[in-house]
């Protein structure tokens, strides 16, 4: 599957563990809200044919390491990477990629804000 580096997570990370309990709460819930803004995102522009695979787009969070995932996470829908990715036949069609690019501009703004209003 395509693979997008996020600059500045680990930092983010790191910084989430030293706040107090309320606002890691708070900023977990603002990458779970940026997460569920690129499944959405990604679902409605990602290829289908059956619709097995949109289906299959998850968002999972690890609280331990302060992180949220978007992916497909099933094995039986390997098949999901060859349009994002493209094949010989295929043009590529990054559904993915175009979802998190256009959340990148929004995360930081949507985890400040939740921060912001718990302590307004």
């Amino acid at each position: 599957m395509s693979k997008v580096r996020i600059e500045g997570m680990a930092g983010l990370r790191r910084a989430l563990r030293r706040l107090p309990a309320d606002v890691e709460h708070e900023g977990l819930a603002g990458l779970r809200e940026a997460a569920e803004d690129v499944r959405e995102d990604w679902y409605t522009s990602a290829a289908a044919d059956t619709g097995a695979g949109r289906e299959g787009i998850e968002v999972r969070e690890d609280r331990r390491d302060a992180a949220v995932e978007v992916g497909i996470f099933d094995p039986g829908l390997y098949y999901m990477v060859f349009p994002e990715e493209g094949t010989k036949s295929q043009a590529a069609q990054p559904a993915l990629a175009e979802a998190i690019a256009r959340a990148q501009r929004r995360v930081a703004g949507t985890v400040a804000r939740r921060i912001s209003r718990r302590y307004r």
